[in-house]
């Protein structure tokens, strides 16, 4: 049987910190003031990952309060939950994501995140789509203060991967 998860995630924006978005550091001035470095595209992903096959979310699964997360690649929280739902007897057919911030220029950066992603989820490029939105200007991450990002994802079990 087939199952799908929804991943979302939002971070305020602050001066003087890195940028992360789907493990590509980004030149913006801004970023986020997270325990781990707060990259909301790869937590929406592992939220995705985790609401397909039923366990927890996120937090439940690296909370905030544990010091091996302090200052952590948040891509690598992707790889790891890759190996969750390996466990549970799943793989990842595809994945398909939205950034949303209205400040900095995300297109240029694309590639580099779909890389990242389908490299940590062991998934070819094909598979994973990472699109931008600016929100022209409306709301928290269309006028810069926050960024988010939503995350859908397909899993099937292993047993049936050539039917």
């Amino acid at each position: 049987m087939f199952r799908t998860g929804l991943g979302h995630d939002t971070h305020r924006l602050v001066p003087g910190k890195e940028l992360v978005l789907g493990g590509v550091s980004i030149a913006a001035g801004v970023g986020f003031d997270t325990h781990s470095d707060g990259d909301v595209l790869s937590h929406a992903v592992v939220d995705a990952l985790a609401g397909a096959i039923a366990d927890g979310d996120l937090g439940t699964h690296f909370p905030e309060d544990d010091p091996a997360a302090e200052d952590a690649r948040s891509l690598g929280f992707v790889e790891e939950f890759a190996a969750v739902v390996a466990d549970h007897g799943y793989e990842v057919s595809n994945l398909d994501c939205f950034v949303v911030l209205g400040t900095v220029r995300l297109r240029p950066h694309i590639e580099a995140m779909r890389a990242n992603l389908a490299g940590a989820l062991g998934l070819p490029l094909e598979a994973v789509s990472v699109k931008a939105r600016s929100n022209d200007g409306i709301g928290p991450e269309g006028e810069g203060a926050a960024c988010s990002a939503w995350a859908s994802v397909l899993v099937y079990p292993v047993e049936n991967r050539n039917a």
